[in-house]
């Protein structure tokens, strides 16, 4: 068994598109009046148009790249709103785990994160 799909509920669906795939970079994959699929990798992050008011879940959705520092600058020049600077939250002995945080036009909840080599400088 595998997680295939994370579904947001979103009341804004062109919108969420725009900001998970042009601002994030998730590319589109599948795209109906009520719902869009965008390629995640190994799991797909879903959008599903609902017309009642979202409200933003407890749920964070953790994106992990090989190159977080590049990352982090490339998503906040496209726009991505982080409500933190890239930051060590985490350490194995030898890595840092550094990670930044936003929120989607609906307010769900979504991270940043990648490890990196020494002290996390």
């Amino acid at each position: 068994m595998r997680i295939a799909r994370v579904i947001l509920r979103v009341s804004d669906l062109p919108c969420a598109i725009e900001f998970w795939s042009d601002k994030v970079g998730l590319p589109v994959v599948l795209e109906t009046p009520e719902f869009a699929f965008l390629d995640g990798g190994a799991t797909h992050l879903m959008l599903n148009h609902l017309d009642d008011v979202v409200e933003a879940s407890l749920t964070e959705l953790v994106l992990e790249t090989d190159d977080v520092r590049a990352r982090f600058a490339e998503l906040a020049g496209r726009g991505v709103p982080f409500q933190v600077e890239l930051r060590p939250v985490t350490s194995d002995g030898s890595r840092d785990l550094l990670a930044a945080h936003f929120t989607d036009p609906d307010g769900h909840l979504a991270s940043l994160t990648g490890w990196v080599e020494g002290d996390g400088s």
